[in-house]
């Protein structure tokens, strides 16, 4: 088990983020990447939907062998974790997703108790994000800002445009919460332009804190690698493979390769499909 990748998938191409934090935080550790860019965005899906695209990718990358699996999707997570959960602890395979570590990290560094998510609509309207964070006594508070997703998939990450753009969802919140989450993987490449609009407010990277979060999981597993030379990165989508390579060097810093298509099955095994209603 210690030698097999780490399986990471995202609905698209926003879960680079999580697989850049995991490659600095566990070098040594391969990691097989799936986009299903055949059925992005999950966002507009409904929850069982979710969940069962989810089944798919995860019996998916199961089948190829992984020691561990990483939802790096806030929607992802918000639906099918329980599910995916439930499944990898049947057969030693833990599950990560990135909503738990993000709230852990918020958590641990506000000092004021009040906290802002930023996220998608789907993210900010399902509520996961506040329901965790008033559960340990904190306030909590959503703002959708998808026009953000576009601007880190279309490289503009600097300038009026994105500035303009983080003024309008952001400048209400001067004044207001002390620390926020980013709660979409894109968000991360925005980092700078967040952090101008809302000076000394700490921003939380999910990204990072589910890198801290699979390495402390692995540890406890006994799953770690250990040091043995870098590891490979292997990419996998469902649909416009060079779409992927292009946008996904935005967000690595060089094309996410090598990569390859590839079709989901209907998911079969531990990580099987829950039943239509």
């Amino acid at each position: 088990m210690n030698t097999l990748p780490i399986g990471v998938f995202d609905s698209g191409i926003g879960g680079l983020t999580v697989l850049a934090a995991l490659s600095r935080a566990l070098p040594h550790e391969d990691l097989l990447y799936l986009g299903d860019t055949a059925r992005v965005p999950y966002g507009t899906r409904s929850p069982e939907t979710v969940t069962r695209y989810s089944a798919r990718v995860a019996s998916h990358l199961y089948r190829r062998g992984v020691k561990a699996l990483v939802i790096a999707c806030n929607t992802a997570t918000t639906h099918a974790l329980p599910t995916l959960t439930a499944a990898g602890a049947a057969v030693g395979v833990p599950v990560i997703g990135v909503v738990k570590p993000g709230v852990d990290e918020a958590d641990r560094v506000s000092r004021g108790r009040h906290v802002a998510i930023l996220g998608t609509e789907g993210t900010v309207r399902a509520g996961r994000y506040q329901a965790a964070l008033e559960a340990r006594g904190l306030r909590a508070e959503g703002v959708a800002c998808p026009l953000f997703v576009s601007l880190a998939e279309e490289g503009w990450i600097e300038g009026d445009v994105p500035r303009l753009v983080a003024e309008r969802y952001l400048g209400g919140l001067r004044g207001g919460p002390d620390t926020v989450i980013l709660g979409c993987t894109h968000f991360p490449l925005l980092r700078p332009i967040i952090q101008a609009v809302l000076p000394g407010v700490m921003l939380i990277d999910s990204a990072e804190a589910t890198a801290v979060a699979t390495a402390k999981a692995l540890g406890e597993a006994g799953l770690l690698r250990g040091d043995e030379g870098p590891g490979r990165r292997d990419f996998l989508v469902t649909d416009n493979l060079e779409r992927f390579i292009t946008v996904g060097r935005t967000f690595l810093g060089q094309p996410p390769e090598p990569a390859m298509l590839v079709d989901l099955d209907e998911a079969v095994g531990p990580f099987h499909e829950p039943p239509a209603r």
